[in-house]
């Protein structure tokens, strides 16, 4: 499967800024839209208090409610009507009128009381004039005058987005104050509606603005701070993991000691990462000084452990190899490997030559009776447990072939020992025994070194009674 291709610091950091860049382009463009919008919808409301209050002062509720209970308009009404009118040529407002809700109804929801008309108006559009008490069938909706209702219940100015139909295709901001006679007891209310379509296209235009700048200082911002990330964090960084990545894949299963440093890569970054940079480099040192201490250390042991396990006269294994070898085959028996043999030899006459020719001899005649034990059993530990005792572990083809090989050993032994033109500690003899490891009857092991053992000593008996009955 192809590897998957490893992405660099400095990618990450670019998707990195762009990433921050674009969030924070969502987050002050949010922030701004909204506060923006609510600065100009500030202004508006300030603008329609001010008319509202200028308004209010002008009205005769009492005159106002009178008419509305009789249906004639009073003196002070044609006054006040034509006090609306000039308001509306002269004030920038969309709106100016009195109404009075009456429940949340589809149609006749609403009762007219009064509206400003421009010079305009009644000249192009005369349809509009608002008669008193006159019902508004569907003009208003059921969620608009609801608003409405609620503008009633509070003695405060109310300001809502109005979607009364005739607007449309305008989006009106609403000022609505409650009117109450000498008594105290609520009326009509007077409401005044702002064109604040311009509002949506103002703060749009500004959150585009807004968002431009962020992307050219984001850009700045980016540009300048990957250059220097770059220098300071994503190069020296690249360049030590090709430093560190480069010495795993040249020093990958070797063993050469002295080349386990990682080359300085040469970072001057006055920072941390030099400083990491450093470490890494010494580290690889401590590192190369520790494991040549542990090769030391291992070849030290290892050297001790062969002199400890090894017989000094013949350089074969020793009695310490051999009890640790016979402590292995345990642990392979009770994982269920059986098919072991184990085969003891005794030198004969080896005190004889010792007391006759001197121990040198004597030791010359264990070695090369270890020789002929070796050459014959080549492919089998052999161990030295004794003075004149030798034992060979066969298995596998030797194990096979133990009959072999034993014929071959006894008859080696006896060529030896009966031939005349050697000297007398030169004439090798043997008593061999052998015993297999018997599964059910076995339970390590050593019951087979105990039972070679018996076989040995009974060759033996039966050889010293052969020479003695010659």
């Amino acid at each position: 499967m192809q590897e998957k291709k490893k992405k660099t610091l400095s990618q990450s950091i670019v998707k990195g800024y762009l990433l921050f860049v674009l969030l924070l382009c969502c987050v002050l463009s949010s922030i701004n839209y909204s506060v923006y919008e609510r600065s100009l919808y500030t202004k508006y409301e300030a603008s329609i208090i001010d008319i509202l209050n200028l308004v209010r002062s002008q009205i005769d509720v009492d005159d106002l409610q009178e008419c509305m209970r009789t249906g004639h308009k009073s003196e002070k009404f044609f006054q006040l009507q034509e006090f609306f009118d000039l308001f509306k040529d002269n004030v920038d407002i969309h709106y100016l009128y009195v109404i009075v809700p009456l429940n949340t109804n589809p149609v006749d929801n609403v009762m007219n009381v009064i509206a400003g008309m421009s010079t305009y108006e009644k000249k192009y559009m005369p349809y509009n004039e608002v008669m008193l008490n006159e019902l508004t069938g569907d003009g208003y909706s059921v969620s608009s005058v609801t608003k409405y209702l609620n503008a009633a219940k509070t003695k405060e100015m109310t300001f809502f987005v109005s979607d009364f139909v005739k607007v449309a295709y305008n989006v009106d901001y609403t000022g609505v104050l409650p009117l109450y006679n000498s008594n105290g007891e609520y009326v009509a209310l007077l409401c005044a509606d702002k064109d604040v379509s311009a509002i949506s296209t103002a703060v749009m235009d500004a959150s585009i603005l807004n968002i431009v700048i962020i992307l050219v200082c984001g850009i700045i911002f980016i540009v300048l701070f990957f250059i220097w990330t770059n220098y300071n964090i994503a190069k020296p960084i690249e360049k030590l993991d090709k430093a560190v990545s480069s010495f795993a894949y040249q020093h990958k299963d070797k063993g050469n000691v002295d080349a386990l440093v990682i080359e300085d890569p040469g970072i001057h970054t006055g920072n941390e990462i030099e400083s990491l940079s450093h470490s890494v480099v010494k580290m690889s040192k401590d590192m190369q000084s520790y494991v040549r201490h542990i090769i030391e250390t291992e070849s030290r042991t290892r050297a001790l452990s062969e002199i400890a396990n090894t017989d000094t006269l013949t350089g074969i294994q020793n009695k310490v190899a051999f009890d640790y070898f016979v402590n292995s085959i345990d642990e392979r028996i009770k994982s269920g490997s059986t098919e072991y043999s184990v085969v003891i030899i005794d030198l004969n006459d080896l005190r004889d030559i010792n007391d006759l020719y001197g121990y040198d001899r004597g030791n010359e005649y264990i070695k090369m009776s270890s020789n002929v034990i070796c050459h014959v059993f080549s492919h089998s530990p052999v161990f030295r447990i004794g003075g004149d005792e030798f034992a060979i572990v066969l298995k596998g083809e030797d194990f096979d072939n133990r009959l072999e090989l034993i014929d071959e050993a006894t008859d080696l032994f006896n060529i030896a020992e009966h031939n005349s033109h050697v000297d007398p500690w030169e004439k090798l003899s043997c008593a061999i025994g052998i015993a297999d490891f018997e599964k059910g009857t076995d339970n390590s092991i050593k019951d087979v070194i105990n039972e070679a053992d018996k076989n040995m000593c009974a060759n033996k008996r039966a050889m010293k009674a052969a020479r003695e009955n010659k």
